[in-house]
């Protein structure tokens, strides 16, 4: 009898075991971000441009992956040896937004469950635009560009990767597949990632 009791109790923790569906530990990730920079000219005394470093500029892994850093928004055009459509000059509007889900790594490759690895899933949705006018950008009422133009200036990539914490920062290595994309855009399929976090 005390034999058969140990073969149960065996046989149990056995199908404890089994019994781990992926979706125990799924984690469900969100964020949305957005700029809006205009210049103070002081009734005319200072410039009303908006200096290169100061704009904004969207693109690479924990962004929008599946697109070169600064791959998308308004481009120069000339330059840009190493991208297909000039050198960026930045937006003075901007957003991004990620809608994403992680599980835990299989019981099968322990080493990476253990240290936190996850597998995710995402999808991201950003644009960079300029309401300066000219050929990158149409302004409408009070300088802002109008809705229809945000829309249509709108990326969107999907994807998955592994995702790694460390005490540093996050580290990710992504495979994404751009859905929508303009033809002067920077893509990029496969990407690695490392976020630094201080304090």
């Amino acid at each position: 009898e005390g034999k058969k009791e140990e073969e149960g109790v065996e046989g149990k923790k056995e199908e404890e075991e089994k019994e781990d569906p992926v979706v125990i530990g799924m984690t469900l990730h969100s964020s949305f971000h957005f700029g809006l920079v205009r210049p103070l000219t002081f009734g005319g005394l200072c410039s009303g441009k908006i200096p290169l470093a100061d704009r904004f500029y969207v693109g690479g892994p924990g962004q929008l992956r599946g697109f070169m850093p600064a791959g998308i928004g308004p481009r120069a055009s000339r330059g840009g040896s190493s991208v297909p459509g000039g050198d960026s000059l930045g937006g003075d509007l901007f957003y991004t937004s990620t809608l994403a889900a992680s599980v835990p790594f299989p019981k099968s490759i322990s080493t990476l469950r253990h240290n936190g690895a996850r597998l995710f899933g995402f999808v991201n949705a950003d644009t960079c635009v300029s309401t300066t006018g000219g050929a990158s950008g149409t302004v409408s009422l009070l300088g802002m560009p109008a809705w229809n133009q945000i829309l249509k200036s709108s990326r969107v990539s999907v994807g998955g990767g592994v995702s790694v914490g460390s005490p540093m920062g996050r580290f990710e290595a992504t495979y994404a597949v751009p859905l929508r994309y303009g033809p002067r855009d920077a893509r990029k399929a496969v990407q690695f990632g490392f976020g630094f976090s201080f304090g």
